[in-house]
């Protein structure tokens, strides 16, 4: 059998450098890590993990990833963070001073690259041997596949991997959708438990045969919904002065998309909609709030802009670029456009403008059901023609005076407890005790908080 197959298999350890040394006879005797001269026999030790995730800017990933690390640090868990090499480095400045350990392989990147992608498996490889982790937490497709192929050939005896979108589509062209889960199958094989977004996620690599039912658990992320409620009261009179404020005549008609700019939000379909649509509704407008991240994702952007240009939409598409703060700009929104393809986990845009009383129109994916309170016009992912004459009813709609409608106070409630931040941690702190109470020396896993 393959070495990165190979069930927890358990390779001879080194210290650590950077930091306390955890040996073997430590380990062996439960001595607590970092104090091995002084304290008693038979001490329990803290779990050690590591957290490894392919970007990591101020986004809804990077911020889960940081609420759980910061969970297991308060319980007095050693906690490290893996990045590569596309990372704010304001963000990973803010995580050291917290007293995290974090370290950078360059080599791990977005996207596919084969010189660089060995390279990032064995250096992870390499670190995961030296170091002894008790657990290995995988985040997003690359340092995903790598990080669970890397850890498992090092021996870690528990491997995690969060699945926030499907890496494999319908949409996506045949041989790449092929090599996606032929990939994601043989990670599949080196890891303990999956951790799904979303129940359409977790059924679809069950049915992809990537993962067994008694592997997958499905955690819905946590997320704040309080700015956006504020948004869903406000009133029609509310709504327009806003935007006035922000420059739009009163009878203009706002289409809305919050994203980053990546091929996969179809953002071009958006740019199509609004060229189809801008001679019927000379006050149509798309405001789309995001950016690109990294450099291949500049590329995508690059490509929209001049779709802009080329469609001759220069005073009806605004970019609007990275916005801390989202939620006002929803005030203003008066349709929200959903273009993306269909392995998003669950759309956290879509919470927002729901949230905020917005009508959708879209393309169906994944999660949209497990949205609660959600009502929305969907069309076949890919079809253009069915989205442009859903958003050309939606507009009418609205030009003949349909109020937005609030959210019910039954489905708000509903909606906070689904995708509560504590919930999500303590889930996940519940998943990671499963896994790491089964092992022979003894671990301390409540710590102090």
């Amino acid at each position: 059998m393959p070495l990165f197959l190979h069930p927890k298999r358990r390779p001879n350890l080194c210290p650590r450098p950077h930091l306390p040394q955890k040996t073997a006879s430590c380990r062996k005797s439960g001595i607590i890590f970092g104090n091995c001269n002084k304290s008693p026999r038979g001490r329990a030790m803290p779990p050690r993990i590591a957290h490894v995730i392919t970007t990591f800017y101020p986004t809804n990933t990077s911020a889960w990833v940081s609420a759980l690390a910061d969970d297991q640090k308060a319980r007095g868990w050693e906690v490290e963070l893996i990045v590569g090499r596309n990372a704010s480095p304001e963000l990973l400045e803010q995580k050291r001073r917290q007293g995290f350990f974090i370290s950078r392989i360059n080599s791990l990147r977005k996207y596919v690259h084969p010189a660089q992608d060995a390279a990032t498996l064995w250096n992870l490889f390499r670190r995961f041997r030296n170091h002894d982790y008790d657990l290995v937490h995988t985040h997003l497709a690359k340092a995903g596949v790598l990080g669970r192929l890397a850890a498992r050939a090092a021996g870690v005896p528990n491997i995690v991997h969060s699945v926030y979108g499907a890496t494999f589509a319908p949409t996506q062209p045949w041989c790449r959708r092929l090599l996606f889960k032929n990939l994601e199958k043989l990670a599949g094989r080196c890891t303990d438990r999956f951790i799904f977004v979303g129940q359409d996620l977790c059924h679809a690599y069950r049915q992809a045969g990537i993962c067994s039912n008694g592997k997958a658990e499905v955690i819905y992320y946590g997320k704040d919904i309080s700015p956006f409620l504020k948004v869903g009261v406000l009133s029609p009179e509310d709504r327009r002065l806003r935007k006035q404020a922000a420059g739009f005549a009163p009878e203009a008609l706002i289409l809305g998309n919050v994203s980053r700019l990546v091929p996969w939000k179809g953002l071009h379909h958006a740019l199509q909609v609004v060229r189809a649509l801008k001679d019927k509704f000379p006050q149509l407008r798309l405001i789309v709030v995001g950016d690109a991240k990294t450099p291949s994702e500049g590329a995508y952007k690059a490509t929209l802009l001049d779709l802009v240009q080329s469609l001759g939409l220069t005073k009806k598409v605004i970019f609007t670029g990275w916005q801390p703060d989202p939620a006002p700009y929803y005030a203003i929104f008066d349709l929200y456009l959903l273009t993306s393809q269909p392995f998003e986990g669950v759309p956290g845009s879509v919470i927002e403008a729901v949230v905020a009383g917005l009508p959708l129109v879209g393309f169906d994916c994944f999660g949209l059901r497990e949205i609660p309170g959600i009502s929305a016009r969907l069309a076949r992912p890919g079809d253009l023609s069915g989205l442009i004459a859903l958003v050309e009813e939606e507009l009418s709609c609205l030009i003949g005076g349909r109020p937005l409608r609030p959210m019910a106070e039954a489905d708000i409630a509903r909606l906070k407890e689904r995708f509560s931040l504590s919930r999500m941690v303590q889930q996940t702190f519940e998943l990671y005790r499963t896994l790491l109470e089964g092992r022979k020396a003894p671990l301390t896993l409540e710590g102090t908080r």
